[in-house]
């Protein structure tokens, strides 16, 4: 591993002093792990499923267009689409899917910001089932063709987001506890 850059050091010395306490968004990304063992027991109310959508809806994307749509997947459909995939009990689904009409914005030299704004999205709705007690799980391996025709979308599954609540047993993996810090996760350019 290269020596980290000494302006680098300097940089985080200065301009970013520990803080006192923890901040609600520490403690919210702290919290918040990928569960993969979800109380099937208990039902998402409808209204903290609406509180995740909205939190969604505030989420940055380029030029504000959100090129997405969600499909929220409870009850007895979820019973039928759990029958696709492990969803780890997940009582809840929440699935990005892009419209092929849709694009979002394209900048001039062709990058595409619409999986960007997707992720946004979906992270915030992440941290908002996590501060309403919620768990969750981001699920990127999905039954496209099995889905699309399981819930009649003429929109394409991305990827969908497990709701629910923890189960008991349920805690992060280890992988969670793995970061990347300081001169292994960026370099610094004065």
């Amino acid at each position: 591993m290269a020596p980290p850059h000494e302006g680098a050091i300097a940089w985080i010395a200065a301009a970013s002093p520990a803080p006192k306490q923890q901040t609600m968004l520490d403690r919210l990304l702290n919290e918040r792990y990928s569960c993969r063992s979800f109380d099937p027991s208990r039902a998402v109310a409808p209204h903290l499923l609406e509180l995740t959508l909205e939190s969604a809806t505030l989420a940055p994307s380029a030029c504000n267009l959100q090129p997405y749509h969600f499909e929220v997947v409870t009850g007895a459909t979820m019973t039928a689409v759990a029958a696709l995939r492990n969803f780890y009990g997940a009582r809840a689904l929440i699935i990005g899917t892009f419209d092929a009409h849709n694009t979002g914005y394209v900048s001039a030299q062709g990058q595409e910001f619409r999986l960007f704004d997707l992720g946004l999205a979906l992270m915030a709705a992440a941290l908002k089932a996590t501060e309403l007690g919620l768990a969750s799980c981001f699920i990127g391996s999905l039954p496209i063709k099995e889905l699309k025709a399981e819930l009649k979308l003429s929109s394409e599954p991305v990827i969908a987001l497990a709701l629910g609540y923890a189960a008991p047993d349920a805690a992060p993996s280890d992988n969670h506890f793995k970061r990347r810090r300081g001169s292994e996760l960026y370099t610094l350019h004065e």
